[in-house]
């Protein structure tokens, strides 16, 4: 399997149809993003106030790295739904003119 390349079917059947980055893709995007988060430390330093401060960069995508979708727990739905439930009474007593 080592011997393999990235773009063999075999390893690309092991990785459920998906091909694997070459060690030249993985490097790049890590090479763009500390070349990104260096030019983002010059210009911060360059500023005097605080709401000047440019934005984070964002990393670069990488195609390969994907992450499970995140499931709610049932404590999360719960209070989601409270938040709801009271968002819209709020509403329906602003509508009927009880609060202003």
């Amino acid at each position: 399997m080592r011997g393999l390349s990235p773009q063999s079917a075999t390893r690309i059947a092991l990785a459920q149809g998906r091909p694997e980055p070459t060690g030249e893709q993985v490097l790049l995007a890590d090479v763009f993003d500390m070349i990104a988060h260096l030019d983002w430390h010059v210009q911060a330093t360059a500023v005097t106030k605080k709401s000047d401060l440019p934005k984070k960069p964002k990393p670069y995508p990488r195609w390969w790295d994907t992450k499970p979708a995140r499931r709610p727990s049932p404590a999360r739905t719960a209070r989601l739904d409270d938040a709801r439930r009271r968002r819209d009474e709020r509403r329906r007593a602003i509508a009927e003119g009880r609060i202003a």
